[in-house]
């Protein structure tokens, strides 16, 4: 009865959390001039709602105060979260409040990316003036409504054909309207997040009910995840599924389906290369040649068939992809390249080396080839990724459930938890002089460094970090 207490409570907590988390958004959202003046220009009549009632806020606190609020939800949902995952709650249950908290997430405003508008503006240069998005890039129509809210308008689209074919339906009944267009991104979202669930319960039918459940919370019930997926709608959840989807064909050994559906996710985000090259590699190394020719020709074909439609050569879509490597943001060669602007060569030899030790490593002990995708990822995000977008944790969290390494597991929880809190962190940053170097370190000490404490001490955790124990997952 005790137990089931302390479950109400924390499934209440987040509950709380959540609803807080959509309403600050609104409250955040008047801090953002660029967006009142996109919003302004879809709806005239808003004026008197939008830049007089900012001016009034100003002056009680709107960029001190929901600064420390979001901090402090971010805490509470999170300690909540931590907590659940040592409840014996209910499949049923874990299933019904991950679907509710993402619904009440679905209302908020995007505060915490501007990713949403990029899709939308880039997907309109083929819905609304019948261009390729490959290469025409979204600024050639500077007169579209979408522009003003919108980044990346400079660069054609880095995402792929399968990427566009999802989301052209939002885009074409979306039409100029606002409100409608965001809610038909945020709907594809929630509807892959749920197809998403219902894969990772398929995925782990030899664990107990409690582990399926577990599962379940530990990735839909993590707060980066609701807030990124849900809240600001990032187009990794279609990553995300078509994995889970490869993972599922991978296990049930249809070689070629297997290849097929990663490769409809490398057609959303190139990442996904990692997991197929380390899983292909496993069959070289047992000498399985016909069903790596199956996987290869999965593989081959469904990317065959995406360039062609992009109309597009591959490496120049891989180059462009690359272009991100020259974007710095709140990571250890952003730290370097404010010091030393050839850091680029000395990065990309130490991880060449790291990769093929990993790949050493998976020859020697025929290890799983998800968790050497799982630790070269992890090793990439914390060391050698030059721009660190605080969402990509997530492309670990889904894979906790299936990789048998405690250290692994508590590293990226705590990474999403560090990735969440550094929004209130960024955001106090520019109240005091944001482009000095001394930020740069405290955000890496924060974001990173914590998650590499706990990976490098993870077997000597003081009992106040027991929340963290995954081992039953195993």
């Amino acid at each position: 009865m005790k137990i089931a207490k302390q479950s109400k409570i924390q499934i209440c907590a987040l509950f709380v959390s959540f609803i807080g988390f959509s309403i600050l958004s609104w409250w955040l959202l008047y801090r953002d001039e660029r967006a009142l003046a996109g919003i302004l220009a879809f709806y005239p009549t808003l004026g008197p709602f939008l830049f007089p009632v900012r001016e009034f806020l100003l002056g009680f606190g709107l960029n001190v105060v929901p600064t420390f609020l979001f901090a402090a939800l971010a805490v509470v949902a999170f300690s909540s979260y931590f907590l659940s995952l040592q409840n014996p709650i209910k499949l049923s249950t874990s299933i019904i409040w991950a679907i509710l908290f993402q619904i009440i997430v679905f209302a908020s405003y995007p505060i915490l990316s501007t990713d949403i508008f990029s899709y939308i503006f880039s997907d309109r240069v083929f819905t609304e003036y019948g261009q390729n998005v490959w290469k025409v890039v979204p600024s050639a129509y500077s007169q579209d409504p979408f522009e003003k809210l919108a980044d990346w308008k400079d660069q054609t689209k880095v995402y792929g054909a399968v990427n566009q074919l999802i989301y052209l339906p939002a885009t074409f009944l979306g039409g100029d309207d606002l409100v409608r267009t965001v809610a038909l991104y945020k709907a594809i979202s929630l509807i892959f997040s749920i197809i998403a669930m219902a894969l990772v319960v398929k995925l782990s039918q030899t664990q107990s009910e409690w582990e399926q459940a577990r599962n379940v919370r530990l990735i839909f019930w993590n707060p980066l995840f609701v807030l990124e997926i849900l809240g600001s709608g990032h187009n990794d959840i279609l990553m995300i599924f078509f994995l889970l989807l490869g993972l599922l064909f991978w296990r049930q050994k249809e070689w070629l389906m297997a290849g097929v559906a990663l490769a409809l996710s490398v057609q959303i985000k190139l990442i996904t290369l990692a997991f197929f090259a380390f899983s292909a590699l496993s069959l070289l190394r047992k000498k399985r040649y016909l069903e790596l020719g199956q996987y290869l020709a999965g593989f081959t074909s469904i990317n065959t068939l995406a360039f062609a439609y992009m109309a597009v050569n591959p490496l120049e879509y891989l180059n462009r992809v690359l272009y991100n490597t020259s974007v710095y943001w709140q990571s250890l060669p952003a730290l370097v390249h404010r010091f030393f602007e050839g850091e680029k060569g000395f990065f990309s030899l130490v991880l060449a080396l790291l990769v093929a030790g990993i790949i050493f490593l998976q020859l020697k002990r025929m290890s799983d080839p998800l968790y050497s995708t799982s630790l070269a990822l992890l090793c990439y995000l914390l060391f050698f990724s030059a721009a660190y977008w605080n969402w990509y944790v997530l492309w670990l969290l889904v894979l906790i459930p299936f990789i048998k390494n405690q250290s692994h597991s508590k590293t990226i929880i705590v990474f999403s938890f560090t990735s969440l809190t550094a929004y209130p962190l960024l955001w106090l940053s520019l109240r005091f002089n944001h482009g000095h170097p001394v930020w740069g370190f405290v955000y890496y000490i924060w974001i990173f460094g914590v998650p590499i404490l706990i990976w490098t001490l993870h077997t000597r955790l003081p009992k106040t970090l027991s929340f963290l124990n995954l081992k039953s997952l195993s």
